[in-house]
């Protein structure tokens, strides 16, 4: 029994060590929604390399929705891990889809105050629930995760039978859910936030959005910052420029304390990044090897 609570004690400062960063400065690369598409993003890390000087001492965002729509899910995340392992100035976000596929595997426990299967009996369109083994006590957007989040890439990629909870689960190894359960809402910056969505403009203030974000909160079925689709500009309130993925874009744009930089919606290989406070953009359609 000793032995077996310092094996569980090294597991937990292991992880604890391995936490992702949310608290950076200086000269920061964004880089938009990946979806397994893994040769873009080889291609894209490549681009940055050649051409951004003393890369290494650069962050790098990634702005979430790693799987899911693209064919590569496997490479995918062993690329993003090694760097997380590997790179010491990267960290991620969370996206709707990694918080969809989190809930799903059931990785984030049912807070105190939170009753998911109320919220799911609630919901107005249950055809598009995942109604199989395993359902119980899972969160809304877990439940909608099989049929909504385009995710059959990724039971395909990882050997599992869709759209068994049970299948998936066994196929996600235990690096990959490290990985997930480390993920982050917000990482803030002086100058920068980096959310996967956007802030809404409503009645709360910026500190207190910040604040949902920092603690991961589930009290809305569809978290705003993560999943909404219509916070493309800043709201009124804006301390900082916030820097987001998620609605995809013809190129990387640049509003008022607001930059988008999404570029594929999971439909193809041209993922982008900017790097800040430059505002340089870097997009895989625009690759040329060097020689």
């Amino acid at each position: 029994m000793e032995k077996k609570h310092h094996l569980e004690k090294e597991k937990r400062e292991k992880i604890k060590k391995r936490r992702m960063k949310t608290q950076i400065s200086g000269r920061v690369i964004a880089i938009g929604d990946v979806h397994s598409y893994i040769n873009g993003l080889k291609k894209l890390f490549e681009m940055l390399e050649e051409n951004i000087e003393n890369f290494d001492d650069v962050w790098v965002v990634f702005l979430g929705d790693y799987v899911d729509r693209g064919p590569n899910p496997k490479e995918t995340l062993d690329f993003l891990i090694n760097l997380w392992e590997n790179r010491p100035k990267t960290t991620f976000i969370c996206g709707n889809h990694d918080l969809a596929l989190m809930t799903f595997l059931k990785l984030i426990p049912e807070p105190e105050n939170v009753d998911f299967d109320k919220i799911v009996d609630d919901y107005k369109r249950p055809w598009q629930l995942y109604s199989g083994e395993n359902k119980e006590k899972m969160h809304l957007q877990g439940r909608r995760y099989p049929l909504i989040y385009s995710s059959l890439p990724t039971f395909d990629g990882l050997g599992a039978e869709f759209p068994k909870q049970p299948s998936l689960s066994s196929k996600f190894s235990q690096k990959y859910r490290d990985f997930y359960i480390n993920l982050p809402w917000i990482v803030e910056h002086p100058d920068y936030v980096f959310i996967h969505s956007g802030i809404p403009n409503d009645n709360r203030s910026w500190d207190e959005h910040i604040e949902c974000l920092r603690k991961k909160d589930l009290s809305d079925p569809r978290p705003t910052w993560i999943c909404d689709r219509n916070h493309l500009t800043a709201p009124e309130f804006a301390q900082k420029t916030i820097v987001s993925g998620h609605v995809e874009q013809p190129e990387v744009i640049f509003k008022q304390k607001r930059i988008l930089v999404d570029t594929t919606g999971g439909e193809n290989e041209n993922i982008s990044a900017v790097l800040l406070p430059d505002n340089k953009v870097f997009c895989v359609k625009d690759y040329k090897k060097k020689d």
